[in-house]
């Protein structure tokens, strides 16, 4: 069965201007990847200009009562994007907010024991903090709805000392040994709720809920092009909490098997999972179809709802696909106990980013 080791995580990822790579167990205080040198062949660029081609993601997923979705917080360094999206489960109605954030020093903050990141503008509030010396993780937003959508507001809550967190970090080479990506994944039961305000309506209060939330943060040596696609299950397995992350991207090592971002989170314990390929036959929008070659996944995807977002400013031009859907099949974990997959809920994403 594939194995993956899991380090103690190092001082720095960055050492002597080199990456170090492995996959990290906590605990964590920042996810910082700068002063990599002769990151883009082998001209000596001075450090503080290759580290301008470092992009980063915050992306915060959240299953919880009626609702599945995402909030998305993309820096790339003169400008800012945040998009909130979610669909109703049970009537697979799409709700998508987003906005264009001018330069700004930092977007998505390095430090991982107390930090804070905010899209700040007036019909458009975001914010998700942490502080680990206080035990809470907090995201909240305020939407105002216009013609097209309604308002929406919502107050989650998290715990970094709850039984079922897991959190890793992977350090990968990007794809070639001078260059590499660095992934942040936390899973961790929430709690709160999620309010959608029709137009001309009154607000209703709507009830707290548990739920599971899964936070990825991300740092590339980003290429002028990019493209990929990556699957996120959460749900319950036997009533114990399951998170899981599959990607496939254009960042990905040469060495997958030595290094990769995919893992399992299950009962607040990890599983570092093999390459996979992931394939749509049928077309994007029907069934996919992700497996391994160490009968560790076998999996299918099938697509309930999608989202299509273009974002072209300055020179940035990117497109992303979000889809909402449902997974069955089984995975196994590092024991070996075989998990039964059926209509989990979870969200993929496949994109191509010019930059």
């Amino acid at each position: 069965m594939y194995t993956r080791e899991i380090q103690e995580c190092p001082t720095s990822f960055v050492k002597n201007r080199k990456p170090v790579f492995g996959t990290f167990r906590g605990p964590f205080n920042r996810l910082d990847i700068r002063g990599v040198e002769r990151t883009y062949g082998n001209l000596p660029l001075p450090v503080f200009i290759t580290n301008l081609r470092i992009k980063s993601r915050l992306s915060f997923f959240f299953a919880d009562g009626d609702y599945i979705g995402c909030i998305e917080l993309f820096d790339a360094k003169v400008l800012g994007y945040a998009e909130v999206i979610f669909w109703d489960k049970k009537t697979k109605k799409r709700f998508i907010y987003h906005t264009v954030m001018g330069p700004r020093r930092r977007f998505v903050p390095h430090k991982l024991d107390v930090a804070s990141t905010s899209c700040y503008k007036k019909a458009r509030y975001i914010r998700i903090s942490w502080d680990r010396n206080h035990d809470k993780l907090s995201v909240i937003f305020n939407l105002r709805g216009d013609s097209h959508r309604p308002s929406a507001n919502a107050a989650f809550v998290a715990h970094f000392s709850n039984p079922n967190k897991a959190e890793i970090i992977s350090v990968l080479p990007a794809p070639i040994l001078r260059r590499c990506s660095a992934k942040y994944y936390l899973s961790v039961p929430l709690h709160g709720a999620l309010t959608v305000v029709p137009i001309g309506q009154q607000m209703k209060t709507m009830p707290d809920s548990d739920g599971l939330c899964f936070l990825d943060m991300n740092r590339t040596y980003m290429r002028f092009l990019t493209h990929g696609e990556f699957i996120t299950g959460m749900g319950q397995v036997n009533d114990i909490p399951l998170t899981f992350r599959i990607e496939a991207t254009s960042h990905d090592a040469v060495t997958p098997e030595k290094y990769n971002g995919n893992i399992l989170f299950y009962d607040g314990k990890t599983t570092p999972l093999p390459p996979v390929l992931i394939t749509h036959p049928f077309g994007i929008m029907d069934k996919w179809v992700i497996q391994d070659t160490e009968n560790m996944i076998d999996l299918t995807f099938t697509p309930l709802s999608d989202n299509k977002s273009n974002v072209n400013v300055f020179f940035l031009r990117s497109e992303y696909i979000t889809i909402y859907g449902t997974y069955d099949g089984a995975l196994l974990t590092a024991e070996g106990q075989k998990l039964t997959i059926r209509s989990l809920p979870g969200l993929t994403k496949k994109y191509v980013i010019r930059l």
